[in-house]
């Protein structure tokens, strides 16, 4: 798999010091490097054992996280300015929200899709109204 980096991914993943980080670095950078010739926009997703690669010809952000992990979800939502944020549900989907929109250069216009996988969220922005899993043993739930 190490063949499908560019150079200067081949050197980012060399500078790798934790091993589960690079073997995602690999995985998803080996993937993207596949399908650039295919799509123009590309964004990347990692989080404990899942690397999510998300494709499009038109913009797209994906992000995703444990909703398991302690956080202090009403400080960070006030820090980061999100509003209605009544429990931990909420703040992930606004969290998993604001990821994917950075990913895709900020770009608010694009309709969020949220999904739950097992303990995480997922969120994708895009306006492609068609949305593929490419690990049937992964479909997440569309929530």
């Amino acid at each position: 798999m190490i063949c499908n980096l560019s150079p200067n991914d081949l050197v980012c993943y060399k500078s790798f010091v934790c091993p589960k980080r690079a073997k995602q670095f690999l995985v998803a950078h080996s993937i993207k490097n596949k399908i650039a010739c295919i799509f123009r926009y590309i964004s990347i997703a990692h989080k404990d054992d899942f690397v999510i690669v998300a494709a499009s010809n038109s913009p797209i952000g994906v992000d995703i996280e444990n909703m398991t992990r302690k956080r202090d979800f009403e400080t960070i939502s006030k820090f980061m300015n999100f509003q209605n944020i009544n429990n931990a549900d909420d703040f992930y989907r606004a969290f998993t929200l604001y990821e994917a929109q950075y990913k895709s250069a900020n770009n608010t216009e694009l309709t969020p899709y949220f999904y739950r996988l097992q303990n995480y969220m997922i969120c994708i922005v895009s306006n492609d109204t068609e949305i593929k899993w490419e690990n049937p043993g992964l479909i997440p739930e569309q929530i």
